[in-house]
C-alpha cells in the first residue's frame, strides 16, 4: 500500500504567518526603532500621494488652458482680465493666474503679486514648464505652471496641496520639509523656528542640513531633486501614541484569529477520534483482501490486508483519508488490534470453508508506533490461539509513515514475532523512514518497492534504483515485492529484473471477505 509522505499543511502555514504577524505588531508597539520605521514608511506613502495629486492638477490646469486660451483677446483689457479671474475662481486646482501677451503686458487675478514673492525669490525648475518657486518668507513652495498658449504664456500657481497627514496636527516648530538641488533650498513650515527646535541652531547659519541631523525621509522628486524631512522625537512619539489603539486591536485580533484555530483543531481532533472510536466499535473499519502474485509461476503466494472504512451509507473511505488521523490520535493501535482480530477470524473462515490449513500469508500493516507497543505480541499470540491459524498465515508490513522513535524495542518485538513464526516485511523501501540498519535490526524477511518507481520502471533513473534494490535483496537474502504493477509491460520488465512477486491492479483490486470467500479462483 503506496502513502503519501506528510506535508506541511494549510492550516500549519497560516498559523505560522498569525504568530509572525502577532511578532511584528508587538514590536510596533514596544520598539522606538520599529515604530520609527513605521513612521517613516507612512509618511513616504503619503507624500507620494501628494505629489500625485500635483500631477493631477497640472494635467487639469494644462486641460483647462487648453480651452481658456480661445476665449482671450490677448490685450489684458477688462475681458480678459474678467475671463482669468472666473477661470481661478471655479478651478479648485488654480491659487492664482497671469497672462503675459507676446506684446509684453501683464494681467491676472491678482493686482498685488509681489506680495506672495519675494524680489529675490528661490527657485527649483522641476523642467521647462514646472518650477517650484518659493513665498516672500521662504516658508513655503508654490508649484508654479507655465504653459505656451497662442498669443502669450499663462503662468498658474497650483493651490497647495494639505499638509502630509501625519504631520498637520504637529506643532509648527516640530517638524521641517525641505526640498533641495543642487546648494538651493526651499521650505516648508515655520523654518526659523523649526530649525531652532530640530538643529539646535538657525538653518540660516548652516545649510548643510545632512552634517547636523539625518532627515527621517530622503525621497528623490525629479531630476535631482529631494523632498527631506525633519522631526522632532515628539512627532515620533505622538505617532507611536496615535496608531497604539489601532495596534492593539489588530494584536487581539491575531490572538482572537489564533484562539479560534487552536479550539477549532481540537474541537475536529476530538470529533476525529471520537468517530474513528465508534467506527471501531461498530465494526465499520473493514479488512479489503488484495493478492500477492508470483508472476512466474501465475499463482497467489498471498495477500495484502487493506483496511476500509464503510460507512452506514455505503460509503467506502480509503485508508489515505483516515489513517494518519487515527495515527496522530491514537487511535491506529486500538485499530490494529482489532484488524489482527478480524484478519484471523476470517483466514479461520475460510479453513472451514476449505477443509484445510491455507497455505497463504496475510500480510497486515502496522505504523511504528503499533509496531513498538509491547502489547503486539499479546494480542498476536490471543488471536493465533483462539481461531486456531497456523502463525505463517499471518505477516506484519510496516508502514513508512512516520520513523520508528525506539528501534531497540521494535527490534524485540520483531524478535518475538519472528519466534511465533510471523515475518516482518517492510513496505515503500525507497521512499520511506526505514533505512537499511533497520531492515537488519527488524530481521524482515520481505521489501516492498514503492508504486514510484513502478510506474516509471521503463525510464532509466527508476530501473536503475530497482535494480539496486533488488541487488542488496540478493545480498540481504530476502524476497522482493513490486507494488502498483498495473501493465503487462511493467510485469515483464520486473520479471527481466529478476522480481518475481507482483501486486497490483493489472492481478486483482483489493476485495472485501465476502468477494474473497466466493472467488472460484481462490483454491488452496
Amino acid at each position: 500500500m503506496t502513502i503519501k509522505r506528510p506535508s506541511i499543511s494549510l492550516y500549519s502555514i497560516a498559523l505560522v504567518a498569525l504568530l509572525i504577524s502577532i511578532g511584528l505588531v508587538t514590536l510596533a508597539l514596544t520598539s522606538h526603532t520599529v515604530g520609527r520605521q513605521l513612521f517613516k514608511y507612512n509618511l513616504e506613502s503619503f507624500e507620494h500621494q501628494r505629489s500625485e495629486n500635483y500631477l493631477q492638477s497640472i494635467k487639469s490646469t494644462s486641460t483647462l488652458l487648453d480651452n481658456l486660451q480661445y476665449h482671450l483677446s490677448y490685450t489684458c483689457d477688462k475681458e480678459d482680465i474678467s475671463e482669468l479671474e472666473r477661470v481661478s475662481y471655479y478651478s479648485s486646482h488654480i491659487r492664482s493666474i497671469t497672462l503675459i501677451t507676446n506684446a509684453g503686458k501683464i494681467c491676472g487675478d491678482h493686482e498685488n503679486l509681489d506680495q506672495i514673492y519675494s524680489s529675490t525669490t528661490n527657485k527649483i525648475e522641476l523642467n521647462h514648464e514646472v518650477t517650484l518657486i518659493a513665498n516672500a518668507d521662504n516658508s513655503e513652495s508654490i508649484l508654479q505652471y507655465r504653459k505656451k498658449v497662442v498669443g502669450g504664456t499663462i503662468t498658474v500657481d497650483i493651490a497647495k496641496q494639505p499638509t502630509n497627514s501625519l504631520l498637520s496636527k504637529s506643532c509648527d516648530q516640530c517638524w521641517l520639509q525641505v526640498i533641495e538641488k543642487n546648494g538651493t533650498s526651499l521650505y516648508t513650515g515655520d523654518s526659523d523656528q523649526a530649525s531652532k527646535t530640530i538643529f539646535s541652531r538657525p538653518i540660516t547659519q548652516n545649510h548643510a542640513l545632512n552634517e547636523l541631523v539625518k532627515p527621517i525621509l530622503s525621497m528623490p522628486l525629479h531630476n535631482h531633486i529631494f523632498i527631506k524631512y525633519y522631526v522632532t522625537p515628539k512627532v515620533i512619539a505622538d505617532y507611536r501614541t496615535h496608531i497604539k489603539p489601532f495596534l492593539l486591536l489588530i494584536l487581539s485580533g491575531l490572538f482572537f484569529i489564533v484562539l479560534v484555530m487552536l479550539y477549532r483543531r481540537y474541537h475536529s481532533t476530538s470529533i476525529i477520534k471520537f468517530l474513528m472510536l465508534n467506527a471501531i466499535k461498530q465494526n465499520h473499519l473493514v479488512p479489503y483482501y488484495q493478492p500477492i502474485i508470483d508472476a512466474e509461476k501465475h499463482l497467489t503466494c498471498g495477500y495484502e490486508v487493506l483496511i476500509r472504512w464503510e460507512t452506514k451509507k455505503g460509503k467506502v473511505i480509503l485508508p489515505d483519508e483516515f489513517i494518519p488521523q487515527c495515527e496522530a490520535n491514537g487511535v491506529i493501535t486500538p485499530l490494529t488490534f482489532q484488524l489482527i482480530n478480524t484478519v484471523a477470524r476470517d483466514i479461520r473462515k475460510l479453513e472451514m470453508q476449505h477443509g484445510k490449513t491455507l497455505p497463504y500469508y496475510f500480510s497486515i500493516n502496522i505504523s511504528a508506533s503499533v509496531l513498538q507497543d509491547p502489547e503486539l505480541i499479546e494480542i498476536t499470540r490471543s488471536a493465533l490461539a483462539h481461531y486456531h491459524i497456523a502463525p505463517h498465515n499471518i505477516a506484519f508490513e510496516l508502514t513508512e509513515r512516520s520513523p520508528i522513535d525506539n528501534i531497540e524495542q521494535a527490534e524485540q518485538n520483531c524478535q518475538k514475532l519472528n519466534a511465533m513464526g510471523i515475518h516482518i516485511k517492510l513496505d515503500d523501501v525507497g521512499n520511506g523512514y526505514c533505512d537499511f540498519l533497520a531492515l537488519q535490526k527488524l530481521q524482515a524477511t520481505t521489501i516492498k518497492i514503492d508504486k514510484v518507481f513502478i510506474d516509471d520502471i521503463d525510464s532509466l533513473s527508476a530501473n536503475t534504483i530497482v535494480k539496486s534494490l533488488v541487488a542488496f535483496a540478493e545480498k540481504a537474502e530476502v524476497e522482493v515485492i513490486a507494488e502498483g504493477v498495473e501493465t503487462q509491460q511493467q510485469a515483464k520488465i520486473l520479471l527481466d529484473i529478476g522480481i518475481r512477486y507482483h501486486q497490483g491492479f493489472l492481478y486483482s483490486k483489493p476485495i472485501p471477505f465476502d468477494s474473497l470467500a466466493n472467488d472460484k479462483h481462490f483454491n488452496v
